[in-house]
């Protein structure tokens, strides 16, 4: 007897057979829709919790700064106004993490995409963290060549990238340790780094790095957490790529890389 190709047999299926797979098809994209209204919903839930966290934490930080403001710097209570300052600071961008870690799940995070010079941007990242950075202390390094291009960016999220990258640094660098901050060209792109003195990662860790979900105990030199993976998806909104070099005991340069529009119009020394 000849054998029945797949197609034949499907035609000669019974009829049940097919209301079957079609009940199955319903339940899926049933499914598949409650999938979507959840995802949705989660991401509203998300930015509305941020929202509202983050008008209380600005009455926080308005507060603690007009106090700050009749307390001499060293008079009592000054630091641990410092710190209430900082710690509100790190928690809104915890909260502006999260509606951009909900982004770049869904694939709708957006950047812009001008042409700004890099100097500009380096500089803008080591003001945000020059008060942690006196407190420490900790020297910060700029190194930037006459021949680096302009960029094809979204000038406040490459800012954001390049100081969660510096703040990462000053949390694992010691006291009077060195954290430099570079720009070069490559190829067609420019290339970031950023390179501290601190412990260094172990190999078997920096692919752990930029994971959405970190591992719930973080050896000592990882935790950037979700500023990570957010970190990773700036970063390759605008086609460029990130990835670390470390040893332990050697410290830790984090570099990305960034689309270039043209020649740098800065006159070479």
């Amino acid at each position: 007897m000849p054998r029945r190709s797949k197609a034949d047999a499907d035609r000669h299926a019974p009829r049940g057979d097919a209301a079957e797979r079609e009940r199955i098809e319903e339940q899926c994209q049933l499914l598949e829709g409650r999938a979507e209204a959840a995802e949705r919903m989660l991401r509203e839930t998300v930015s509305t919790i941020s929202h509202d966290l983050r008008n209380s934490l600005s009455v926080i930080v308005v507060s603690a700064r007009m106090l700050m403001r009749s307390i001499p710097q060293d008079g009592p209570g000054r630091r641990q106004l410092e710190a209430i300052t900082r710690a509100t600071d790190e928690i809104n961008q915890l909260a502006q993490d999260l509606i951009d870690a909900m982004s770049i799940e869904s694939g709708s995070l957006k950047v812009g995409k001008g042409a700004h010079e890099v100097e500009p941007i380096l500089d803008r990242a080591i003001e945000l963290v020059a008060p942690t950075v006196a407190l420490k202390p900790l020297e910060i390094t700029k190194e930037l060549p006459h021949d680096v291009p302009p960029i094809a960016c979204d000038r406040e999220r490459i800012v954001q990238v390049i100081a969660t990258l510096l703040g990462n640094a000053m949390r694992f660098t010691p006291k009077g340790g060195r954290i430099t901050v570079r720009a070069e060209p490559a190829g067609t792109d420019a290339r970031f780094s950023i390179s501290d003195t601190g412990p260094g990662i172990s190999p078997d860790q920096q692919p752990l790095l930029f994971a959405r979900h970190a591992p719930p105990r973080r050896p000592l030199g990882q935790g950037m957490g979700l500023a990570a993976f957010v970190t990773k998806g700036i970063v390759e909104a605008h086609g460029g790529t990130i990835w670390v070099e470390s040893s332990p005991g050697q410290g830790s340069t984090f570099f990305f890389t960034i689309p270039a529009v043209g020649l740098s119009v800065r006159a070479t020394s």
